[in-house]
This record gives C-alpha cells, sequence and structure tokens, in this order.
C-alpha cells in the first residue's frame, strides 16, 4: 500500500460521515435549502447515503453488519435512503425527509444548532482551495492503519463524550460506569485522526489542534480515577472536542443534553488491528 492509498483509506470514514451528515443537515433545515435554491441532485443523496451504509457495514466482526449493532444508525440512513429515492429533489422539502435526516443526525448524536433545524440557514460558504504543501509528517504506518476503528466504535465514542459533555447526562451516569470506557473511546478517536495527512497547511494545522486537543482529553481523563464524579475541566475538554468536530454547535446544546443511557456506549471498545 503506497503513501498516497493509505491516507485515503485513514481518511475515508471521516470524509464519508462528513458528506453524508452534510447532506442531512441540509435536508433538515427548510430554511437552508430554501436559500441554497439548487438542491443536490437525487444521483448525489443516494450515492453519499449509500457509502454512508457501505462503511456502517464493515468491520472486522460479523456483529458489525448494518443494522446489528446497538448503534442504530443504518436503520435511520437507510429510511432516509428510501425516502430520497422516491423525491425529486427541491428546497420544498417534504415532512418526512426533514424528521428522517433530523433522526439520522440524533442517531450520531449530532445536536441542533442554535434555534433549532427550522432557523438553521446553512453552513458559511467553503473558503477557496488553499495551496499546496508537503504534509512533513511520515505517512501512516501499517500498525497505526490496522488501528483505525470501524464506524461504530467511532460513532460509540462520539456518543459517549456526548454523555461526559453534559451534566444532566453525568447525573445520571455513575462515575466509575462513566470511567471504564473513557480511554478506549478517546483512543479511538486519535487512532481515527492520527493517520490523516493533509497538503494543505491550514487544514492540516485544524487536524493537528484536534489531536492535540484529544491528548490534552486524554491526559485529564487518566489523572481522574471514576470514584468520584468527572471534574469540570474534564467535562469541559469533552465538550469541547464535539464543538470542534461539529463546527456549528454550543456549549448550551451539551447542558441541555438529556436522553436515556445506553448502557453500550459505557462498555469499552473490543480489540482490534493485527
Amino acid at each position: 500500500m503506497d503513501s498516497d492509498e493509505a491516507s485515503k483509506r485513514a481518511a475515508r470514514l471521516a470524509q464519508c460521515i462528513s458528506g453524508a451528515l452534510n447532506l442531512a443537515g441540509l435536508l433538515a433545515s427548510p430554511r437552508a435549502a430554501r436559500k441554497l435554491g439548487v438542491m443536490p441532485s437525487r444521483e448525489h443523496a443516494v450515492e453519499h447515503l449509500t457509502d454512508l451504509l457501505t462503511v456502517l457495514g464493515e468491520g472486522p466482526d460479523a456483529g458489525l453488519s448494518a443494522g446489528a449493532r446497538p448503534l442504530d444508525a443504518a436503520s435511520e440512513v437507510e429510511r432516509l435512503l428510501a425516502l430520497c429515492r422516491d423525491w425529486s429533489p427541491s428546497p420544498d422539502i417534504p415532512a418526512e425527509i426533514l424528521r428522517a435526516a433530523r433522526d439520522v443526525l440524533v442517531a450520531f448524536a449530532i445536536p441542533e444548532p442554535p434555534g433549532g433545524w427550522d432557523d438553521w440557514e446553512g453552513a458559511p460558504p467553503e473558503a477557496p482551495p488553499e495551496p499546496e504543501d508537503q504534509d512533513p509528517r511520515p505517512p501512516p504506518t501499517e500498525a497505526e492503519l490496522a488501528a483505525i476503528p470501524d464506524t461504530a466504535t467511532f460513532a460509540a465514542a462520539l456518543v459517549w463524550c456526548g454523555y461526559l459533555a453534559s451534566p444532566k447526562m453525568v447525573a445520571k451516569i455513575p462515575p466509575a460506569d462513566l470511567r471504564r470506557p473513557a480511554l478506549g473511546h478517546i483512543d479511538s478517536l486519535l487512532d481515527t485522526f492520527r493517520p490523516i495527512r493533509r497538503n494543505q497547511p491550514e487544514t492540516r494545522a485544524w487536524w493537528l489542534a484536534l489531536l492535540e486537543r484529544l491528548e490534552s482529553f486524554r491526559a485529564l481523563c487518566e489523572a481522574w480515577d471514576g470514584t468520584t464524579a468527572p471534574p469540570m475541566p474534564l467535562q469541559e475538554a469533552a465538550r469541547a472536542v464535539l464543538m470542534y468536530l461539529n463546527h456549528k454547535s454550543s456549549s448550551e446544546e451539551y447542558e441541555a443534553l438529556d436522553e436515556e443511557v445506553s448502557p453500550f456506549y459505557l462498555q469499552p471498545p473490543g480489540p482490534r488491528g493485527g
């Protein structure tokens, strides 16, 4: 495997989820759709959602097949995909597609933007492409590539971070239960992003800053033994990581997060690699 192929493999998970969730965000927001005017084609929507279903079904064990994990993202994506196949895209998004898109975002622990999806007008316009500048880091090693987690493990880590970022969820979960999978989940995030290489300075700086946040987050977690509630700096670190990844979220959304606790996200991720 050459270095270019390795980088593409390492980035595929993040790129696939990002593309599909950007689409879901557009389909979840009627104002963003009307502001855009020209909607993505049906083929575009179907391709992104199908790609997401494909990576949801990948993994080293049979239990990772779509819909077979406690993370019920596949069923939500399948419902949105089925609706998009029968829809002629227009800025007037049917109510059932709005609901399905929002359900997909909830399944991936993406909080509503300030004011809710009904008032969100979409992301700001993208900046022009950056000039090329070869990433000075060596290509990812085979061990780093083998350690990249599957989609369900990555998403479980995000959900666990949401638990830790929310005072209401922290109050529901015994500290020892919240601490048990902590390092495993943070390592899943680190293992996802460490192999990524970028030849654009600003983009590379964004990824490196994310890695620094995750390393600091891990250090705070190592210092917490789980005998008492997680200290506030640790909760704030979890919130900061999620906000950095989601861009449009605010701390108030995590203050308000209150949902049923799933024991699945309180178990350490299984071994991988090799």
